[in-house]
């Protein structure tokens, strides 16, 4: 299930939420600032990680490819 952020308009608290994106719009309309009570949010969108199930270090790997495990100019 996808992981959806929200960032606060007004003070700029980030929501986490994981969802179906059926139920998505549902889940936006009823979100609430905890920190200020605001209704009004804009959606953050974060870069996903990618891991190989097989490998059994999680680092990086600090060699090979165009930008050395980095995100090249991201």
């Amino acid at each position: 299930m996808p992981l959806y952020e929200y960032k606060c308009v007004d003070c700029g608290e980030i929501i986490e939420f994981r969802s179906s994106y059926d139920k998505k719009q549902e889940m936006v309309s009823s979100l609430q600032c905890e920190n200020c009570s605001s209704k009004e949010f804009t959606q953050v969108f974060s870069g996903i990680a990618l891991t190989d199930s097989k490998s059994e270090s999680s680092t990086p790997p600090t060699t090979g490819g165009c930008c050395s495990g980095g995100m090249c100019g991201l």
